[in-house]
């Protein structure tokens, strides 16, 4: 069933002509509002600075109106306060559901697609990796939000800038930029606190910094701990959901003059223990959901990522401005389950590791052009290095067995080169942005098994190319004052990573390698309007993404944890609204909503007459809805924030519809998603905020107002139930 019922014409052949006219309806419909509204202003003056965002052009500024992309930019303060993770903090935006599939382990989805399907960058440098594991995963969680200044979503295939995985969006945290002295030495902290009542939760975390007028430094450091999360009033106490993790980072910067500065920096997170319930037997029953057999799982991740950058402006030349950066990152992950009998009986587990370490040099620069706009061009490096392996241990937990791999390959290279070109520049009255990537993979397997408990499936070692040429062309036009239409056809890229090629039992499914999978291709087509009049702003985007051999995971057989991977096509599109109203200099609300339907083709298992063989087994194609997709959300929020005062407030109201648009897989997963699909519900929040003087702050949120039980599709865990926040800083 169409998630879109009500609106069922809108996502029927022929989908795109029908979404342009829906647009269009309402883009002139906001055109006649704006004349009304000029008609009694006179004249329309604002102080209001444009906003600039960085994301969208990889490292350069550029203005949030007037960019032909769809674009969220957060400030990270009050996110800090409110939100317990990074992936916590976008619940609600345009597009996004945040998939829970334990407490430590958030992924979002935007525009449909989550995972290694989307970019996440901090300060610009690439935190995705080929060990990556496909569908909603836990590393967004190990990026911390403190010294972040704010988070920037694009939405939409950024592939031209942004490479592979930038299919549904990127997501790029950004720390405060360095502040330079004009005289002595000045130096200045902060300590930051956190309490939640449902999550049994407390945050800690202090950092400071100093400056002269060619130096800037600053550390931080934070600790986390979380106790079982509390659901809602018929559920309680999820057990077995608590864990512990820290972060700390260092930045250096030294400016070398005005327009030149050299930063290094250190980032470092660890989380501790964190449980996977719904695959044990802590796993809910709640509408109908089946627990897992395990009596435990357990994640440990350790991310340290190290970088230098070197950037300048108005040099002149070919290099006007221009962006070194050299990384480092390296990323370690420890697993360990118990399995159980039907009994809840120990019988036995096993302990999988993989470490991998991701070296990598981008050089970006802008110039300009000889027809008066202005060049952007850069070349990118990684060379990534994965090695996995484990044991088996019994049910006294002693060692048994070695294992030949982890959940991946025991020993591989996953090797990066890509080039691109963009220009930006005008056309009567549009501004243009055509560009270009070209990009080459090399996958170094040399040592993979069909299956890790056998070291006789050990395969011969085999190098894969992947070579991807895409493009871009994005456009936006000033149709009135402050108002902009803009108009997109961008291309989006993903070859097989290491997981895909070699991946075995890592998550949820039981897979096998599978080096014959070629790259996924993506294009996605979008119009949008957004600007503002001297009250309203508003944003409104319909976007179609055609999938062509996107990697899918079917079930091998009805009822079983193995999947099949194959390459398969179909298409994701939908339509975003946002609006928002200062009602009067106190007051002001924003309400966005957003709608996506897909198809993507999918095998079923139909051993007796299917019309395709795999491994001695037959499956029909059928086309079905993408994992996990998100049904209608709407999201309402008003604030009271009087002007000159030192405190504000808000109520927010998040409402989701019913998800009942399955996939074969989601199907199958009956310890998250219940047998007719996840309910609807909708949650009512209050939160507020206080200035004490100019160092101390404190703000106090009540979350899930009516204690309702209710679930992220896909999650493993519920929602909180009512809960209580109190967060308060004090700057030294």
């Amino acid at each position: 069933m169409s998630n879109f019922k009500s609106l069922a014409f809108f996502f029927r052949p022929p989908a795109i002509a029908r979404g342009l006219c829906f647009f269009f309806i309402f883009y002139f419909a906001f055109l006649y509002l704006q004349k009304v509204v000029q008609a009694e202003e006179t004249s329309v003056q604002t102080n209001e600075l444009d906003p600039f965002v960085i994301t969208a052009k990889g490292g350069f500024a550029t203005s949030l109106r007037s960019s032909p992309w769809a674009i969220n930019r957060l400030e990270g303060t009050e996110l800090l306060y409110s939100a317990r993770s990074l992936p916590e903090s976008l619940s609600g935006l345009n597009s996004v559901m945040v998939q829970k599939t334990a407490l430590g382990q958030s992924s979002p989805y935007i525009r449909g697609f989550t995972g290694y399907h989307n970019v996440l960058l901090v300060d610009g440098i690439r935190i995705n990796h080929s060990a990556m594991r496909s569908g909603p995963n836990q590393y967004w969680s190990t990026v911390e939000m403190l010294g972040a200044n704010r988070l920037e979503i694009v939405r939409g295939p950024n592939g031209i800038i942004h490479g592979a995985d930038a299919i549904g969006g990127v997501v790029n945290i950004i720390s405060k930029e360095p502040r330079f002295t004009d005289g002595e030495m000045s130096h200045n902290g902060q300590l930051i606190g956190r309490l939640s009542s449902a999550e049994h939760s407390w945050t800690a975390g202090v950092k400071g910094n100093f400056s002269t007028p060619d130096w800037f430094a600053e550390l931080s450091h934070i600790e986390r701990s979380f106790g079982d999360l509390e659901g809602g009033a018929d559920i309680g106490e999820q057990e077995n959901t608590g864990y512990d993790s820290r972060g700390s980072q260092f930045r250096l910067s030294r400016k070398l003059n005005e327009d030149t500065r050299f930063t290094f920096g250190f980032q470092n997170v660890f989380m501790d223990n964190v449980p996977r319930t719904h695959k044990t037997i802590n796993g809910l029953t709640w509408e109908g959901l089946t627990p897992g057999s395990e009596i435990w799982r357990q994640l440990d991740q350790e991310r340290n990522l190290f970088y230098g950058k070197f950037s300048w402006e108005d040099a002149g030349g070919f290099a006007d401005a221009g962006l070194l950066t050299l990384s480092l990152h390296k990323h370690e992950q420890e697993r360990q389950r118990m399995r159980g009998s039907v009994s809840g009986l120990a019988t036995g587990g096993d302990f999988q590791y993989f470490g991998l370490e991701d070296l990598g040099f981008s050089s970006r620069f802008e110039t300009d052009d000889p027809w008066g706009g202005r060049l952007a061009y850069g070349v990118e490096w990684q060379r990534e290095s994965l090695y996995s392996g484990g044991y088996k241990f019994n049910s006294s937990q002693i060692k048994s067995a070695e294992l030949v791999q982890g959940p991946l390959a025991a020993d591989a290279h996953y090797d990066r080169f890509a080039f691109y070109l963009s220009d930006n520049f005008l056309l009567g009255d549009w501004s243009v942005e055509p560009g270009i990537r070209f990009s080459s993979i090399q996958a170094d397997l040399e040592r993979y098994y069909l299956k890790n408990s056998d070291s006789s499936t050990l395969q011969p070692s085999e190098k894969k190319n992947y070579k991807e040429l895409i493009g871009s062309i994005r456009a936006s036009r000033e149709v009135m004052q402050g108002n902009f239409l803009f108009l997109g056809l961008s291309e989006g890229f993903r070859p097989p990573s290491l997981y895909d090629l070699t991946s075995t039992d890592e998550t949820s499914a039981v897979e096998r390698p599978n080096t014959s999978l070629d790259s996924e291709s993506f294009l996605q087509a979008e119009m949008g309007f957004k600007g503002s009049s001297d009250s309203w702003n508003w944003e409104a985007s319909y976007y179609h993404t055609w999938i062509n051999d996107m990697i899918v995971r079917s079930p091998i057989e009805s009822g079983k944890s193995d999947v099949l991977k194959a390459n398969a096509n179909g298409f994701i599109h939908g339509l975003e609204i946002q609006v928002g109203h200062d009602w009067s200099p106190s007051w002001s609300s924003q309400f966005r909503i957003s709608l996506i339907d897909s198809e993507v083709e999918q095998l079923r298992d139909n051993n007796a007459t299917g019309s395709i063989t795999v491994d001695g087994r037959n499956y029909d194609p059928i086309d079905r809805a993408t994992t996990r997709l998100m049904p209608p959300q709407f999201h309402f929020v008003t604030r009271y924030a009087p002007p000159k005062s030192n405190w504000w407030g808000d109520i927010s109201i998040l409402a989701v519809g019913k998800a009942d648009d399955l996939s074969l897989k989601d199907e199958t997963d009956s310890s998250r998603i219940p047998s007719n699909g996840t309910p609807g519900y909708a949650v009512v929040g209050i939160s507020g905020g206080r200035k004490w003087g100019d160092n101390s702050s404190v703000f106090l949120a009540v979350e899930n107002l009516g204690d309702i039980d209710y679930r992220v599709h896909g999650s493993g865990l519920n929602g909180s139930g009512r809960n209580f926040i109190l967060s308060f800083s004090r700057s030294f």
